[in-house]
Order: C-alpha cells, then structure tokens, then sequence
C-alpha cells in the first residue's frame, strides 16, 4: 500500500508595509479525530487521519493579521463562525474487518453545512442513507448539500480528499417542516476550560 505524502502548508501574509510574504510554510501530520490529545492516528489502523488546515473567523474573513491555527487543535467538524479547510486520509477498511470495527470508523453523519469535497488521490465510496453508493476517485468533487452520509474506503490503497466546509442554513423537510439537526459530534470540539 503507497504512503500518502505528509501535507505542506503555506500561508501568505503582508508586511507592515503591504508587501506579500510567506508568512508559514510547515509540514503538517495528520490526527486522530478521536484523540483529545491532537495525536496520530495509530499505526496500520483503520482511523481517518484528520489534516486540519485553515478556518476562518467570520464572514467576510479576514485576509490580514495573526489567525487561528486549528492545525493540532480538537474541533468539531465545521464552524458555524466561518469556513474550514481540512485533508483527510482514508485508509483501507477490509471487506472481511470486524463490523463494529467498520462502524467505528464508517459512521454517517450530517453536517449543517455546504461541503466540496476533492479527491486528490486514491479512490472511496460516498453511501447516502437510503443506500444509494457512489464511488468517486483522483480528481472527482462532490458537493455535499446537509446530507446524511457516510465515506468508505473499500481498496487496498490509502485514499486522500480535500475538504472545504462552509457553514450553511439547516436543511428542512418539505412535507413536515422538520429542520434536520446535525449529527452530534461534540467529542470532536476542542476543550475550552471554563473561566
């Protein structure tokens, strides 16, 4: 199975005098998204490996001064403050591995948000709640609109995808005017010590 390569982040800046600069530029590694510690996904485990890379405060977003680094930091999956930019690693999950295992790291989840999502290398299935199985490879986008899913790695390769996450309106029912509430993913959040 091919290792992914690790993930290089470059920030621009400006100088005090509005030049553009780099103002970052690191290696950045991956985290178990279920580590309160921020650390790796162990190894040759079934774990997504979470890349945080950028998330703004606000919108319109502030393009100037210092900004939070989330890289390293437990959140949840999307920010109703602004958009999240993340790379997430999807190891092979065998066909023949212990259901709850599977479950574990297989879970269908909804977000109240607008997601692009670009596979960048490998190849994954995207199963809706009703079933419904499509499977997206290098180069693929998808548009996830506030639906309920789940990602499956079902190939012996690791697989890579690049997600913007935009916060959005939840979705409501037509026929009932239920507003769907999003999957409880408070394990996922950084902690915040209570002043």
């Amino acid at each position: 199975m091919a290792e992914l390569p690790p993930v290089r982040r470059i920030v621009t800046d400006h100088s005090p005098d509005g030049k553009a600069i780099i103002g970052q530029d690191q290696i950045l590694t991956p985290a178990n998204p279920l580590d309160p510690s921020g650390g790796p996904p162990p190894p040759n485990s079934l774990v997504p490996g979470f890349t945080s890379i950028f998330r703004t405060d606000g919108h319109p977003a502030s393009a100037q001064g210092p900004w939070t680094d989330p890289h390293g930091q437990m959140q949840n999956l999307v920010s109703n403050e602004g958009v999240v930019c993340r790379i997430v690693d999807f190891p092979p999950v065998p066909k023949d591995a212990p259901r709850e295992l599977r479950d574990q790291v297989n879970i269908f989840h909804r977000t109240t948000s607008v997601d692009y999502g670009v596979v960048l290398d490998g190849e994954l299935d995207l199963v809706l709640d009703d079933g419904v199985r499509t499977t997206v490879g290098r180069g693929d986008v998808v548009v996830q609109r506030g639906t309920n899913h789940l990602w499956q790695n079902n190939t012996k390769e690791n697989c890579r995808v690049f997600f913007v996450l935009v916060p959005a309106k939840p979705i409501k029912v037509e026929t009932t005017g239920e507003l769907l509430k999003p999957t409880n993913t408070k394990h996922l959040e950084e902690t915040k010590e209570e002043s």
